[in-house]
Order: structure tokens, then C-alpha cells, then sequence
């Protein structure tokens, strides 16, 4: 078993603890953001990580934070109900906005990026605004809340501990933790 790290040193132990969506496996969450560079430069390193899980749950969450955060939130969350929420897609958008400055704050900018994809340009409007999207957006607001997450990346185990790069130290040891959280969240 991994050492244990001390609570307040590289996480945070949530009391009381988020709610879970799964169980009978270890949920992680990754808060992320699409105009984030550190979300962006970890994104790889989380997907081999994920990859490689087992008895894990692994769910990424858009952080809406308010004005572009809501906007690539609400975004992902209509290719999710696509079913174009793929890497290759988040890849894409993670490269337009990182890489080629795009904005991606309005829906028909939005859409005509998402249409370069693939994606049906009138579907992905309709579905944009749908009651099922806006409800996603309602409670990834509500569970940034819960979880106390200040910014991204910000990872939530089991829904109790917590941990993000200032508090892990850095983005080197930040999965390194997430891992050790796992391990915690197994035994515990």
C-alpha cells in the first residue's frame, strides 16, 4: 500500500463528503477547464492515467466558473449528449483554444468549430440549449460548490478528498497524489 499523506499537506479531506454518482468503484473527477494551460498540458498524462484504471470511475467535469468557463462547460456537455465528447474531440477543442486562440465563447462560433468536426451544426444548436444541457451545467455548478474547488485542474476522490496543483505541489506529483488518494479511498 502507498503512504498514506497527511490531510491538509497535498489534499483535502471534504466533511462532509460530495455526493457519488457510482458506486462499487472508486469515483475520480477531474475539474477541468478548456482555456486553462495547465489543464490543457496535463490532458495527455490523464488520459494514459484513466486509461490505465481499474475499479475506477474516472468522470471529467467542465468547472463553469461563469462567462467563457460556462460556455466551454455548457459546450462539452452537448458533445457529451452528441456523443462527440471523444479524445479526439476535446483534443481539438482543448488545440483551438490553447493553441490557435480561438474564443469559443458564442454558440454559433461554437458551432461553426464543432461542424469542422463533424458535428451536425443545426443538432449541436438545438441540443445546446436543451433542458438536459442546462441541467448538466446546474450540477457541475452545484458540485464545484460542494467540493470547494477553486480552480483547475482540481481532482475529487470518492467524493472526499480533493487536491489540485497548488495543493498537490505540482503538476509532476498532482496525479502521483490523485493515485495515492485511490489507494486511500480503497481502504478507507
Amino acid at each position: 500500500m502507498a503512504d498514506e499523506i497527511p490531510t491538509g499537506e497535498r489534499y483535502v479531506e471534504l466533511s462532509p463528503p460530495a455526493p457519488r454518482t457510482t458506486a462499487g468503484t472508486v469515483e475520480v473527477w477531474e475539474f477541468f477547464w478548456y482555456g486553462d494551460p495547465h489543464s490543457y498540458a496535463i490532458e495527455p498524462a490523464v488520459r494514459r492515467w484513466a486509461a490505465r484504471q481499474t475499479g475506477v470511475t474516472f468522470v471529467r467535469v467542465p468547472a463553469p466558473f461563469g462567462g467563457p468557463w460556462d460556455a466551454h462547460a455548457q459546450m462539452h456537455f452537448a458533445l457529451e449528449a452528441l456523443a462527440h465528447a471523444d479524445t479526439a474531440t476535446m483534443r481539438a477543442v482543448h488545440e483551438a483554444v490553447q493553441q490557435e486562440g480561438k474564443r469559443l465563447a458564442g454558440p454559433e462560433e461554437q458551432a461553426d468549430f464543432v461542424a469542422r468536426l463533424g458535428v451536425d451544426r443545426a443538432r449541436y444548436l438545438a441540443v445546446l440549449n436543451s433542458f438536459g444541457v442546462k441541467g448538466q451545467l446546474a450540477a457541475a455548478k452545484a458540485q464545484v460548490r460542494r467540493a470547494g474547488v477553486q480552480g483547475v485542474p482540481t481532482f475529487l476522490v470518492n467524493g472526499k478528498y480533493r487536491t489540485d496543483l497548488k495543493t498537490s505541489g505540482s503538476p509532476a506529483d498532482l496525479l502521483r497524489v490523485v493515485e495515492q488518494l485511490v489507494v486511500m479511498a480503497r481502504t478507507r
